[in-house]
């Protein structure tokens, strides 16, 4: 039943009333009384099984190289900002005196 269509390896999400988010994957399906062997795309809710599906693995791959960079693109950008001396350090603004 589930064998005939073939994912193309685009995929989206889409968002539900309640706020949970969905993936969708695009798939070939074979039109129901051609002869000629044409085929329509569709999109449907993913299942379990299409993340392991060969066209799908950019997505597993993606998700897996984006959580690496953010981690350590924010601490980089961190060191940049904060340099290693006033660390912990409260800095005071310039230009004003402190009144008793």
């Amino acid at each position: 039943m589930f064998g005939a269509a073939k994912l193309t390896g685009r995929f989206w999400f889409r968002k539900t009333w309640t706020g949970k988010l969905i993936l969708l994957v695009e798939e070939e399906k074979p039109r129901w009384w051609s002869r000629s062997g044409s085929t329509k795309l569709r999109w449907r809710d993913a299942r379990l099984l299409d993340l392991a599906e060969t066209p799908m693995r950019p997505l597993m791959t993606l998700e897996r190289t984006y959580r690496a960079d953010t981690g350590s693109g924010a601490a980089r950008m961190l060191q940049a900002v904060v340099s290693s001396g006033t660390r912990g350090a409260i800095a005071a603004p310039h230009g004003t005196a402190a009144s008793a």
